[in-house]
């Protein structure tokens, strides 16, 4: 037996969650708390936050940092020019640093101008206006602890936009796996439905127009509806009524069952998922070679939820060479699923990330697939 279990997690919140925390806990806590110990102002009422203007004070000297880790050092780890990094973090935090301390300063001083705080800010104007002049003059209390705390947060956001990247290039490819899918299956679907159409003109079968209208739906939601992401849950259920119906047809004999239940009610699914599954139960099922054959499938929505099942008997490992040929002449009759279950697999898992379950059991010449989707809510 051979089961496959499917769930995804993706979170793209936790880059500004943890950027937020760094804000919180280091600047709005460490660094105020550094502050107001080299300040040395007094606290008679034995506050729990003496000064908390300090704190406002503590995020202007911080500001300087968010255009480096959030632009500077990002584009620059993913352009993968760690040398250029290195120099632009050594001018930045040489330059910049110093900079800002004293434009800071310069400015709080000129706002407080009575009272402990003015003298305070006045004295923090001095030492940053005389590191100006110095070619080295950092304040190491505070200039490590930014760069380690700033560039973890740089680093952050290099791992989800790489992340981000990669997920987008997956999509692509899926995207265009999609479009290999559809060239792969329909020319196949196609040719041998033109020859049952032509097989029942032939005989004057009144059903021959009903096959044409069928096939013409089929081929107009395949080269038009299913150039986009999501299509209604309606038009994909009606091509697969249309599908097993036309190969119903083909198999008169055989006991082929498939039914859906409920109705789309406008939700949005994603194209052509399950027409896989229930292409390789005609083209692999026992049925091609015996009435005892079945392929017997189902469909259901409820309260969101979208539930599908398929099982059918696959044709025998030791089916004898002529029959085999007769049955299915391709070269790969043996290949159940192969690349088109992994479309499937991978296109759950982009569109329907920790909302879906998909199971297959293949066991006793028995082949089973269960897949449950929770659909997004109708906007």
């Amino acid at each position: 037996m051979n089961a496959i279990t499917t769930t995804t997690q993706r979170s793209s919140r936790f880059p500004l969650v943890f950027e937020l925390m760094v804000w919180l806990i280091y600047v709005c806590l460490y660094k105020y708390s550094v502050f107001l110990d080299q300040g040395h102002l007094p606290n008679p009422r034995y506050e729990a936050f003496p000064w908390p203007q300090l704190i406002v004070y503590a995020i202007a000297m911080t500001l300087y940092t968010i255009p480096f880790y959030r632009y500077i050092a990002p584009r620059l780890l993913l352009a993968k020019r760690y040398i250029s990094l290195m120099l632009a973090i050594i001018l930045y935090f040489w330059i910049v640093l110093k900079l800002n301390n004293w434009l800071v300063t310069w400015i709080f001083q000129s706002l407080h101008t009575t009272g402990d705080l003015s003298v305070y800010y006045q004295g923090q104007h001095e030492i940053a206006a005389k590191k100006l002049r110095f070619l080295f003059g950092w304040d190491p209390n505070t200039l490590l602890t930014d760069l380690l705390a700033f560039m973890s947060v740089a680093f952050m956001r290099y791992a989800f936009e790489n992340e981000k990247k990669k997920f987008l290039l997956e999509k692509d490819n899926l995207v265009l796996q999609l479009e290999t899918l559809k060239s792969q299956l329909h020319p196949h679907f196609l040719f041998n439905t033109l020859n049952s159409i032509y097989g029942m003109s032939l005989i004057g079968d009144k059903e021959a127009p009903t096959q044409i209208l069928r096939l013409s739906d089929m081929m107009r939601y395949v080269l038009y509806d299913c150039q986009h992401h999501f299509v209604p849950l309606e038009k994909d259920l009606a091509f697969i009524r249309n599908y097993v119906a036309m190969e119903k047809t083909r198999y008169p004999e055989a006991d082929i069952d498939f039914n859906v239940k409920g109705n789309g009610n406008g939700q949005q699914v994603v194209p052509m998922l399950f027409i896989q599954f229930i292409e390789n139960s005609f083209k692999h099922g026992a049925h091609r070679v015996t009435d005892k054959g079945y392929i017997h499938g189902s469909l259901e929505l409820q309260e969101g939820r979208l539930h599908f099942h398929l099982v059918n008997d696959m044709l025998p490992d030791n089916l004898p060479y002529a029959a085999a040929s007769m049955a299915d002449p391709g070269p790969n009759r043996a290949s159940y699923g192969g690349i088109g279950i992994q479309n499937v697999q991978k296109r759950l898992e982009l569109f329907y990330p920790n909302r879906h379950k998909m199971t297959i059991k293949k066991e006793h010449g028995i082949y089973e697939v269960t897949v449950d989707i929770l659909l997004s809510p109708v906007s």
